[in-house]
């Protein structure tokens, strides 16, 4: 979405060459804000046309695609490219839609993902919130720009210890929170990943290289274990920030917290509170996806109310910003 969108539809058709049948297409979107579209609807409309060219080129018919969009509906091609802001950034209301009709009708939905967190209340079986977009949800508190993989280093401190001394953090995306979790074992390593700060293999050697960049310094002083030293500190602000915006959610009402995302390690979970994991209640692999297979199940249980006595095939994928 950042460094070729032109090339999204053929990304989207080989995803679905995966798979022998696919009868339906359901779309939530949150790359349309990436930096190569000059605005919203523009992204938009790149979107929903690259979509459409790859369902095309799996003969899915265009009206079997489904846009999902934040008034809690799904919108046909032509409708969603002219109605940007309700179909922009609508993931998270996808999934607070599903959770609050099919796993809890109230609640608070705590959803870690690899760039941002949603913190979404639910009542009486619906999202309980007035905000509809990114501004909205930032002012509110429900969006909290920290996840667990892309989140720079100097976006969540300006001030690391090390060593029994404290150093300022140089102001550059040399590390991310994602090296800080490769350090401390959270998350698999995998030398063949390069989508990194540096270019370099996701493993605990070049994060600690990565994390030791942020006080000026590099691998030939400071390996993995002393890296570790600066990887709690990063964790901690970042499950700071989440806290926070926690805290203030709560105050809204009470019932379970239910968690889904890839970083559940970012938040303190209170003895005594009330969990449900979707890990558990729908497999960690459709945790990790949440908003895309929730926007198949409503996609899916809208076109069944409409008609009877077909079958359809899910197919979920997520669209990111970067």
């Amino acid at each position: 979405m950042w460094r070729s969108p032109e090339r999204l539809a053929d990304a989207i058709a080989e995803d679905l060459k995966r798979f022998a049948s696919v009868d339906l297409l359901a779309v939530t979107m949150t790359g349309e804000l990436a930096d190569s579209f000059a605005d919203r609807a523009i992204g938009v409309a790149h979107i929903v046309a690259h979509v459409i060219a790859a369902a095309a080129e799996r003969e899915i018919d265009a009206d079997r695609v489904g846009f999902y969009g934040v008034d809690g509906r799904f919108h046909g091609a032509a409708e969603a490219t002219s109605l940007p802001d309700v179909v922009a950034a609508a993931n998270w209301h996808a999934l607070a839609s599903e959770v609050a009709a099919s796993i809890a009708g109230s609640g608070l939905l705590i959803d870690i993902g690899s760039t941002t967190t949603d913190i979404v209340s639910l009542a009486g079986g619906v999202v309980a919130t007035t905000a509809r977009n990114d501004h909205q949800r930032l002012i509110e508190g429900s969006l909290v720009y920290v996840g667990c993989r892309r989140t720079p280093v100097c976006a969540l401190l300006d001030r690391l210890s090390f060593r029994g001394r404290e150093s300022r953090v140089m102001n550059e995306v040399f590390a991310t929170i994602d090296d800080a979790r490769l350090v401390m074992g959270l998350c698999p390593t995998d030398s063949e990943d390069r989508d990194t700060a540096d270019g370099q293999p996701r493993t605990p050697q070049h994060a600690a290289n990565r994390l030791a960049r942020m006080i000026g310094l590099d691998r030939r002083s400071v390996g993995v274990d002393e890296a570790r030293e600066l990887a709690e500190q990063i964790l901690a602000a970042a499950k700071a920030s989440i806290w926070q915006a926690v805290q203030i959610a709560q105050t809204a009402g009470r019932g379970p917290w239910i968690l889904s995302g890839h970083g559940p390690d970012l938040l303190e979970i209170p003895t005594g509170q009330p969990v449900i994991d979707l890990s558990v209640t729908w497999g960690r692999g459709l945790s990790r996806c949440a908003p895309s297979y929730a926007v198949a199940m409503r996609w899916l249980a809208e076109r069944t109310a409409r008609l009877t006595g077909f079958g359809d095939s899910i197919v979920t994928n997520d669209c990111e910003s970067r």
